[in-house]
């Protein structure tokens, strides 16, 4: 749903918890997980909260992961701001690190965000490098209104 004009107001706060699974091929390089408050097309928006940078393993197959982020708005308006934080789970088969917080250090509010858009949404986006691809589903997402 449309989370733009009517839906925030100072203090209102937002929970996305998402699981899946990931394939890796033979060289996967990087995944950053980031929020993004937008279209809903890929990278479109204002970046909320990013994950840094995580090795991705070779050559794995079907492995799960799970997000857990939290929304919260800042200020309202054309110039409003969010606030996010999280944690995400993958099978150490496929990151080596399972676990990290997002952020990993340096937790900020957004840049200006118009609150004012009826059509935009929050939108979890997984960004990859590396020169081969690789997949990942997800199988099951919520988003919560807390307040």
């Amino acid at each position: 749903p449309a989370m733009g004009k009517d839906y925030w107001w100072v203090g209102k706060k937002v929970r996305i918890r998402a699981f899946g699974r990931i394939t890796t091929a033979a060289t996967p390089g990087n995944l950053t997980l980031a929020l993004f408050y937008g279209t809903g097309a890929d990278a479109n928006g204002v970046s909320i909260v990013a994950s840094a940078a995580q090795t991705l393993i070779a050559s794995q197959t079907n492995i799960s992961w799970e997000v857990e982020l939290f929304v919260h708005c800042r200020s309202l308006g054309t110039a409003g701001t969010l606030f996010g934080t999280g944690k995400a789970m993958f099978g150490a088969a496929v990151i080596a690190a399972a676990g990290f917080l997002i952020p990993a250090t340096a937790a900020a509010v957004s840049a200006a965000v118009d609150l004012t858009v009826a059509s935009n949404i929050l939108s979890l986006q997984a960004l990859r490098s590396g020169s081969t691809a690789e997949t990942m589903q997800v199988h099951d997402i919520e988003v919560i209104a807390l307040n």
